[in-house]
């Protein structure tokens, strides 16, 4: 039995809840270390401070979701249910440290004063799989119901009976959820899941822009040319299953139509030949996976359990995507190949690493605008030490050869912008305020270098979910360096979100 006073929280900051009357998330505290397996604690953490999460009613209704162990810390996730049912983005979640040190808690669960007593639906799966289907104003023929769930939907501070359908289409490419009112047929919310990029290539390791030095040799009559072969670097692929397809542990183009097989496993094309993509993809993913492990996510700390699965010429679109549905990287082929560009690849697996560590990520503005970021900066950061130093801070110079810019690029990570420009307008461009987000990432790693850079911004997205916010984001970094580092750099870390604007971080 864990002592219940031990874990009682006294002096500690609250982020208050909009709806229910509760805090939603309580920081700024890192009680004794506590003795026990981790979820035996957060259990007695929660019990403990039941009453100022204002959880008294529905404790034994928080059931075990998942244990998340990290290089810094450990995360255990209570979800709600209730009457049968999950309620939707309802949990508590109990963060501690390696010692056992539980040092912050968030609460999205619904207290029990606010619960109905049943749930009396009157639409059906097949009618909320319809409705759903036209409130994307598709045809079924064009469409594929990927899952169906029937659960509680928070509506302000009421619960409604709901039907979750997650539908894919196929044109334009496009990944629905669409949550269904099981009494109205009511449409709650809907939103596409998929993670999209502009169809901009780099190539090779990184690029073709890079590997020269210059831009200049690549255009002829402002369109780019085909890369010079000293552009081409010779690279080993690894972990291969011996198929002779690109199948390997961490990585698998089995999606890709018209797979390559080389029984001799010698995948020695030029950017020209289909094949060339599927290597890409193949090794820059694989190595992405393989620097995670290197910073301690592997074996049981593991972000990906699986081989990754990636399309390399996905869509003839000049867009690329990650499908949290089915959990696959999609290249497209309109302009240049997508899946020639090592950062393009590099920036849709962050939206894969985001996913596979905080499922959903990216359904507010914010979060969104943090997914690009996270994506530009991720880019920037693994091949900066590979470029000139004009071009480090760039993102995309081969895909945007062509348009003027000195030196091309997509986008900047060093842009000086802070949390005041963010545009909270409903037509707003996430990847626009996305460079607030990868601005502050960027400054960090300047501030402290990669190694530390990377591993605090990687460990904090354990803290994050689907509708988190700048300043959340900023705490998240700053516990990771507490946990990481001992807290060696926070002196920095504040003040790099401080002149953004970013905060409050405490």
């Amino acid at each position: 039995m864990i002592p219940m006073e031990s874990l009682r929280v006294r002096a500690y900051k609250t982020v208050p809840g909009q709806y229910y009357g509760t805090p939603k998330e309580l920081w700024g505290f890192r009680l004794r270390p506590g003795r026990g397996k981790p979820v035996s604690i957060a259990r007695a953490f929660v019990n403990a401070n039941a009453a100022l999460l204002g959880v008294e009613g529905i404790r034994r209704r928080l059931g075990l979701a998942r244990i998340i162990e990290s290089p810094g810390a450990r995360h255990v996730l209570f979800q709600q249910r209730h009457v049968g049912l999950r309620v939707h983005r309802a949990y508590v979640t109990v963060h501690m440290d390696r010692g056992n040190r539980v040092y912050m808690a968030k609460n999205r669960a619904i207290p029990a004063d606010l619960l109905p007593g049943t749930a009396r639906y009157k639409i059906t799966v097949t009618s909320a799989i319809r409705r759903a289907i036209r409130s994307i104003k598709a045809k079924a023929a064009d469409t594929k119901v990927l899952g169906t769930e029937r659960l509680w939907f928070p509506v302000e501070a009421h619960l409604r009976p709901a039907i979750r359908v997650r539908v894919q289409r196929n044109v334009p490419r496009e990944e629905w959820i669409i949550h269904v009112d099981g009494r109205t047929g009511k449409t709650l919310s809907k939103y596409d899941n998929l993670a999209l990029a502009t169809g901009r290539a780099r190539v090779f390791d990184p690029n073709p822009v890079v590997a020269l030095g210059d831009w200049k040799p690549l255009l002829r009559n402002g369109r780019p040319i085909r890369p010079p072969a000293e552009t081409y670097r010779e690279a080993r692929l690894g972990s291969l299953k011996g198929t002779g397809y690109l199948e390997g542990r961490r990585v698998s183009t089995r999606p890709t139509r018209k797979r390559v097989r080389r029984p001799d496993h010698r995948f020695l094309f030029e950017s020209t030949e289909s094949g060339f993509d599927e290597a890409m993809v193949y090794f820059h993913v694989d190595r992405a996976i393989r620097y995670l492990e290197s910073l301690g996510y592997r074996g049981r700390r593991a972000i990906f359990r699986g081989p990754l699965g990636v399309d390399a010429h996905g869509t003839r679109d000049d867009n690329s995507w990650y499908s949290p549905g089915l959990r696959r990287l999609t290249f497209g082929t309109g302009g240049v190949d997508d899946a020639e560009d090592a950062e393009i690849i590099l920036h849709e697996f962050g939206h894969a690493l985001q996913d596979a560590i905080c499922p959903d990520f990216g359904q507010s503005d914010e979060a969104a605008a943090m997914g690009e970021g996270f994506g530009d900066y991720l880019a920037a950061s693994f091949f900066a030490d590979r470029k000139p130093p004009r071009f480090r801070p760039t993102v995309g110079s081969w895909d945007a050869i062509a348009d003027g810019g000195d030196p091309p690029c997509m986008r900047r990570v060093d842009e000086n912008l802070t949390f005041e420009g963010f545009d909270h307008s409903p037509n707003a461009d996430e990847h626009e305020n996305g460079k607030i987000w990868s601005a502050a990432l960027w400054e960090i790693r300047r501030a402290v270098g990669r190694d530390v850079a990377d591993a605090v911004i990687i460990e904090s997205h354990f803290q994050l979910d689907g509708f988190t916010r700048f300043a959340r984001g900023a705490r998240a970094i700053l516990d990771a360096d507490r946990n990481l580092y001992g807290g060696r750099h926070l002196a920095r870390l504040r003040r790099i979100f401080q002149d953004l604007g970013i905060g409050p971080v405490g």
